[in-house]
């Protein structure tokens, strides 16, 4: 099932997803639009995203299409990874994404890169959170003043600081929550 591209340069645009199964739920439309407003057009724009259990690379491609300079996808399955690549090389932006073959955390724990925003969209059934959550905030991986955006069910209670990432707001669409922390001095 494709799935639409909501704003910026390539709004409109479809993008391909993987066929619907277990651990496939891709970030509704709504939310999505939630996401970007959140962040902000400005805050969006040269800056450098992750986009961690990138699935599609959606969320990642939507920051590119709204101007982001560059985004890095983490996605641990070959296949998963095939259609970022795929999905970037059909908007002709290759030059501006990296897929990185991993898991969320060895990614977090070898990569000395940072970032502006952070994009977490992992399965509903991901038991990690708190193990990745400590890792983004050692700042070691999070620009200050940069973002930390995760989308999960809403059973999941995250703290309220993690390290340098205090948390902003919450908020519910349907099932999901999505939280917003940023990474403070």
């Amino acid at each position: 099932m494709p799935l639409r591209i909501s704003g910026g340069e390539f709004k409109g645009r479809r993008i391909d997803s993987p066929t619907a199964g277990k651990g496939i739920r891709p970030t509704t439309e709504k939310v999505k639009l939630a996401i970007f407003s959140i962040i902000g057009t400005a805050f969006v724009q040269n800056s450098k995203v992750l986009d961690l259990y990138a699935c599609t690379g959606a969320l990642g491609i939507e920051a590119l299409s709204r101007g982001a300079a560059r985004a890095v996808f983490v996605e641990k399955l070959r296949r998963n990874c095939a259609l970022i690549e795929k999905n970037l090389s059909t908007l002709n932006i290759t030059d501006r994404g990296i897929v990185a073959k991993s898991t969320v955390q060895r990614f977090l724990d070898l990569s000395n890169e940072w970032f502006d925003i952070v994009l977490l969209d992992p399965p509903f059934e991901h038991d990690e959170w708190e193990e990745v959550m400590s890792c983004l905030g050692s700042g070691v991986n999070v620009t200050q003043g940069g973002m930390v955006i995760g989308e999960h069910k809403s059973q999941v209670r995250l703290k309220n600081q993690y390290g340098n990432l205090e948390m902003e707001s919450t908020r519910q669409y349907g099932g999901s929550h999505i939280s917003i922390f940023k990474a403070v001095t």
